[in-house]
């Protein structure tokens, strides 16, 4: 089921610019492992992990993975030249259904995010989630995040 949030505005340069950071090599990444976020009180059953890839010095992209007790929420976060946030894509897998483990994970629901001037412009897919992600908002806190880990 597809729903999406849209104001009419042209997705086509954002689209670019994430093409353009998926065929990027030779970034330089910075892993947070969960023992940072476990550190910080923020534990969940299958950890958490946190990747900023960088180039030129840049945050270009982060990969921010959630292992809870029956699924797995696996959300990229893309930037701009100028650091804004413009566009997110979040995958819920279930991991485990009434017979145990799953040996490939299914997805439960995904949704992308398009931002401009640190706005949602458009959004697609529907997500299977209790509440609402400020995207924006956890973006700068996983910034923050990477920024504090890089000072340990």
């Amino acid at each position: 089921m597809l729903s999406g949030l849209s104001f009419g505005q042209n997705i086509e340069p954002v689209r670019k610019t994430v093409q353009k950071i998926n065929q990027t090599k030779d970034f330089k990444i910075t892993t947070i492992p969960y023992s940072y976020f476990m550190d910080n009180n923020q534990v969940t059953d299958n950890g958490i992990e946190l990747k900023g890839f960088y180039k030129d010095a840049a945050l270009k992209k982060m990969e921010h993975f959630i292992g809870l007790s029956a699924w797995n929420i696996v959300t990229e976060y893309f930037f701009s030249e100028n650091h804004q946030l413009i566009f997110v894509h979040s995958i819920k897998f279930q991991t485990v259904d009434e017979k145990g483990y799953l040996e490939k994970p299914q997805k439960l629901s995904e949704i992308r995010c398009y931002y401009e001037n640190n706005k949602l412009i458009k959004s697609v897919g529907t997500f299977d989630n209790d509440e609402k992600t400020d995207y924006l908002k956890e973006s700068q806190n996983l910034k923050n995040d990477l920024k504090n880990y890089k000072k340990l």
